[in-house]
């Protein structure tokens, strides 16, 4: 099923009874409400099958007698008829019944329940690719969907070799370590960033060096990046905020003057591009995340991605405990557990594959988002990119009035909706004080940024109510 703003139907959100369990569990996922009703032969409601129910049943071993939807159905709690009030009836969603029992439609209101600011996007690709690679029994750091999903990840951004990890905070470390960066080095890193950045520049025992970001764009801007380059400078990391590219060209034209390594940090930006290019395949290391917020996941995971076969090889190595393959448990040097599973990979692959589809629902978000939320005072949308640049869509993001955004999001949090402030500047923050400058745009930013919901279920009635919360704050005086 494509993901939209639109509601899923009726048809979609219903099965006959002789269908089977396994049916139900795809078809729950598919439509992202995590259930599904199931009628009988004559049209009538006979109850219906929920996410948990199915984990029950599995737990239980009932599918193993060839349990139908009709066996598995579970009653409803409830249900409406055509002439009851479709707003407000305490859930997601309520299967709506004629006179005779039979379900003729399905009232959906995605406010019903607690709204959050991302969930991951998961349907049935997912589910059977994890159950295949459970019973390949390769459940550990070995097996087919980590090398496909390695090998495909880095043919769609570009690169010649990715190596895939446990998390995207490891991707940046092994950066680290793999190109050499230590005590005595410094890295120029953006202030307004998620902290994971700067903490793998420090694991590595180099020295931090934050700029602040352009206020436009949000992310590094070359001439800045050049001001801060000394002769102790040994790398620095774009990072792709929000899923906004930094301008690479021109960054790697400096780096490659200075001798500067590139690492990239795109855990934000899966699909971005800069002058056609996508984003992590310009440095020589590009670490993307796969945690359950980004636009794909593995519910943890990473990936670390070069074009240069020497240091994807160290990585590797360095990845699995410093052993190279063809000499088992001889370590040259020290390395590091920071293997991803096959499971994981196996939920990576099929994200993968519906990539185009995950970006164009996002961004479709964005421009309901803009289209409810036109003209409400003191809200501003992220200025357009230069035309060289091809954002993507992580967050929904936006700037308020720093006075009024501790009311918008506590507004929203009574709504039982999740608005989430920007990152805090790093400079501002204990752990990174010592390293701290001055950085106005960023924390102009961090004072003023909001993340709106962007999860599959945002439609337009949920993006019409969280602009009616920003009018009514926002436009007060």
């Amino acid at each position: 099923m494509s993901l939209s703003v639109a509601s899923p139907s009726c048809a979609d959100l219903s099965i006959d009874e002789n269908d089977t369990l396994f049916t139900a569990i795809e078809r729950a996922l598919d439509t992202g409400l995590g259930r599904v009703y199931v009628r009988r032969a004559d049209g009538a409601l006979a109850g219906q099958i929920t996410l948990d129910s199915a984990r029950e049943a599995i737990r239980a071993g009932d599918y193993l007698a060839g349990m139908t939807a009709g066996a598995a159905a579970r009653p409803v709690p409830t249900v409406l008829t055509a002439d009851d009030a479709r707003e407000g009836f305490g859930d997601i969603v309520a299967p709506v019944v004629d006179g005779q029992g039979r379900l003729i439609d399905i009232a959906i209101d995605q406010l019903g329940q607690f709204l959050p600011v991302a969930e991951p996007y998961l349907s049935h690709k997912e589910f059977r690719n994890i159950v295949d690679a459970f019973l390949s029994t390769w459940i550990s750091s070995q097996g087919e969907y980590i090398r496909n999903f390695e090998r495909r990840f880095a043919d769609r951004m570009g690169a010649k070799h990715g190596v895939a990890v446990s998390n995207g905070t490891v991707s940046l470390h092994l950066a680290m370590v793999g190109l050499g960066i230590g005590p005595g080095d410094e890295v120029i890193v953006p202030d307004l960033t998620f902290a994971a950045s700067i903490n793998t520049i420090l694991h590595a025992g180099a020295t931090p060096v934050i700029v602040d970001v352009d206020p436009d764009t949000w992310v590094l801007n070359p001439e800045t990046f050049e001001k801060a380059i000394t002769s102790r400078t040994r790398a620095v990391m774009p990072v792709h905020v929000f899923g906004r590219p930094c301008p690479m060209t021109e960054i790697m034209e400096i780096a490659n003057r200075h001798g500067v390594f590139v690492v990239e940090d795109a855990a934000e930006s899966h699909g971005a591009t800069y002058d056609g290019q996508p984003v992590g395949s310009f440095g020589q290391t590009g670490s993307f995340s796969f945690f359950g917020n980004k636009n794909i996941t593995t519910g943890e995971g990473g990936m670390l991605l070069t074009s240069e076969p020497e240091l994807a090889e160290r990585m590797r190595t360095l990845r699995d405990h410093g052993m190279k393959p063809e000499r088992r448990y001889w370590h040259d040097e020290v390395g590091y557990n920071y293997r991803m599973t096959n499971p994981q990979a196996s939920i990576g692959c099929a994200q993968l594959d519906r990539l185009d589809e995950l970006l164009a629902h996002r961004d479709g978000l964005a421009r309901l988002y803009r289209s409810k939320m036109d003209g409400i005072p003191g809200l501003a949308f992220p200025k357009a990119m230069d035309k060289r640049a091809g954002p993507v869509t992580w967050f929904v993001c936006a700037q308020v009035p720093a006075d009024k955004r501790a009311a918008l999001i506590q507004a929203c949090k009574e709504k039982a909706i999740d608005l989430r402030p920007f990152f805090h500047g790093l400079s501002v923050m204990p752990a990174y004080r010592k390293w701290g400058r001055p950085c106005p745009n960023s924390d102009l930013l961090s004072r003023t940024g909001v993340n709106l919901p962007t999860s599959a279920r945002v439609d337009e009635r949920v993006a019409e109510s969280i602009a009616d919360i920003f009018l009514q704050v926002l436009g007060k005086n």
